[in-house]
Parts: C-alpha cells; structure tokens; sequence
C-alpha cells in the first residue's frame, strides 16, 4: 500500500533506455471502478510536455520511482482516446471536502490510499485540519461506486459513514484515551 503523495514527483524510468523518461506530476482516477487507470508524466525541462502512461504499463514502483519497461508506452495525451473521459472528468481529487447526501461534512481528502500492484485504489484519507488530525488521528474512507464527484465536493451516502475507519494514529489513540 502506497500513497499518491508520495509518488508525485517519482522519475518515470523505462527498462528499454535506462532513463528518466519524466516524472510523475498526477495520478488518473477511476473512482467507479476504484483504480488509478494512469500516471500523468511531465516530460522536459524548458518546454514541459505533458504525457501519460496506462497504469497497467508500470513494471514496478520502487522506494524512490516508477519503472515502466518502454519508453513507447508513455504516450501522448491524444492518443488517449478510450480514458479521454477520464482524464477530462479528473478534477483535483485533493482538499475536496465529502459530504453526505445530507450535507454533513465528513472531513477534506488528504490522500489516496492504492495498491502498488494493480493500481486499485483502496481508500481516501481524510482530515479534519492538522489539529484534529495530531489529537484525534485521521480517517479513511473506503471508496465504492455511490460516490459522486462534482466540482466542489464528494458525496457519499449516509451508509458509508459506518464504513470510515476511524482514528488512525493520533495522540489520542497513542495515549488510549478513546
């Protein structure tokens, strides 16, 4: 398990040049299917291009970058053509706030939670600001197919609360004080 954090910024390195091909700048979600379908890969140095290789086309995601095993699979955004709805329906996922159907704020999404393998996206991590966060510890919220993601907000129904996995770290935990 993994978090997008900490691959933003990864070298894209290929097998078949043995370079860095370009770093990762974001990830393309399916929140439906729950997986990362893509990595956006900024390429250059005084003219950035923006590409993107198919998460399936990673060979392996290391400590410290992504090894992919041809440089031919790292492709431009036009020739994109089946995840073109993905990547246009891509809003920054981070800092949303989620809410249930009823407008009850549950909390802002820090992070994304996926497998290395696969890409499946395992959760969404939530804050409630760094206070909270330090005394109460943070969330994570199972993804499933009755969210919905609009320009300002995720919405999840009323029955996911149930499924957020409370208090992960956080003094109190530490000190046992629940």
């Amino acid at each position: 398990m993994i978090k997008v954090s900490e691959i933003i910024g990864y070298p894209i390195i290929c097998i078949d040049t043995k370079q860095k091909e370009g770093e990762v700048k974001d990830v393309v979600l399916d929140l439906e299917n729950a997986r990362i379908v893509g990595l956006i890969v900024d390429n250059g140095t005084i003219i950035h291009t923006i590409k993107i290789i198919e998460f399936n086309n990673i060979y392996c995601i290391k400590q410290d970058a992504v090894v992919a095993k041809f440089k031919k699979n790292i492709k431009k955004l036009k020739d994109f053509d089946s995840k073109k709805s993905l990547i246009k329906n891509n809003y920054h996922i981070i800092d949303k706030e989620v809410v249930e159907e009823n407008g009850n704020l549950l909390g802002f999404v820090q992070d994304i939670l996926f497998q290395k393998d696969g890409g499946n996206i395992l959760g969404l991590v939530l804050t409630n600001g760094i206070i909270d966060d330090i005394l109460r510890g943070v969330q994570i919220l199972p993804v499933n197919s009755s969210m919905r993601l609009t320009d300002e907000r995720l919405v999840v129904s009323s029955k996911v609360k149930n499924s957020i996995l409370d208090n992960i770290g956080g003094l109190k935990n530490l000190l046992e004080l629940k």
